[in-house]
């Protein structure tokens, strides 16, 4: 409402109910449910002017700082990278990096939805019956799938869910999210959901290059709260991204199944 001094009053609903950032995995669940049923009754809908388009890729080309240090030995041997992040790591990520626009242009190619694009733990708040999200200022155009890719990572980069417990979240959030996709009459190739959660890994190809630029940096917790332990972040962050090199190459595998080219690293 404008007010008379010419200042803007807004009212916001009142959201009882817990933070996902401190939900037992069996909400986080129920939440990929809700997601799923919601986002299989609704299409991308109108092209109004604040919806956002191609957001995945204005995202991720927004983020550059440490891209050179992908090829650096010396910040692979840093004692937290070296310590922590595991084998295998830093091809995989270079791979993602160098098959990045692949896997852009196949996150554009997908069945489409209203998509929130912003879910993580800290925007989403329920009383149990029903999952609110906070913070709608990238919502538009998304894939099938891209938010609930973007929800699970998310969980542990923070440290609300341990990386131990991401292997088994991620499969019982997928199948409940398929659960909601169809029980809200979408009635789709699954393959095509798969392929939008596993490809959506493109998202954080920017956080290993970041990561290995802030390995002296103090660790702060989320909104800069106190001190995080850096070989606590540094352990579960790169298992959280090992995990996601396991998606884009499940990626690499699905979308020549559906008709796309395959990755220019090959499957």
């Amino acid at each position: 409402m404008d007010r008379p001094d010419g200042d803007v009053a807004l009212w916001l609903e009142d959201v009882p109910g817990a933070p996902a950032t401190a939900w037992p995995l069996a909400r986080h669940v129920e939440h990929a449910h809700r997601l799923g049923a919601a986002q299989g009754a609704v299409e991308a809908g109108e092209d109004h002017p604040w919806l956002s388009q191609h957001f995945l890729r204005d995202y991720t080309s927004g983020k550059t700082t440490g891209q050179d240090l992908l090829d650096d030995d010396e910040a692979w041997r840093h004692p937290l990278v070296r310590e922590h992040f595991p084998a295998g790591l830093r091809a995989d990520m270079v791979r993602l990096h160098h098959d990045r626009e692949w896997f852009l242009t196949v996150m554009e190619s997908l069945p489409r939805t209203f998509s929130h694009l912003d879910q993580w733990p800290a925007n989403v708040r329920s009383d149990g019956r029903d999952s609110v999200l906070f913070d709608w200022a990238f919502t538009g155009d998304g894939a099938l799938g891209e938010d609930l890719g973007n929800y699970l990572p998310d969980c542990v980069f923070d440290l609300f869910v341990p990386a131990a417990d991401l292997p088994g979240l991620a499969k019982a959030a997928y199948d409940a999210y398929v659960l909601g996709l169809r029980e809200s009459g979408w009635h789709g190739d699954e393959r095509l959901v798969r392929l939008g959660v596993c490809a959506s890994a493109v998202k954080y190809d920017w956080l290993t290059a970041l990561m290995l630029a802030r390995a002296d940096d103090e660790q702060v917790g989320y909104g800069g709260e106190g001190a995080v332990s850096a070989e606590l972040r540094y352990r579960e962050r790169g298992v959280t991204l090992a995990f996601l090199a396991e998606w884009a190459a499940e990626a690499r595998l699905l979308a020549p199944q559906l008709g796309f080219p395959e990755a220019p690293s090959g499957r």
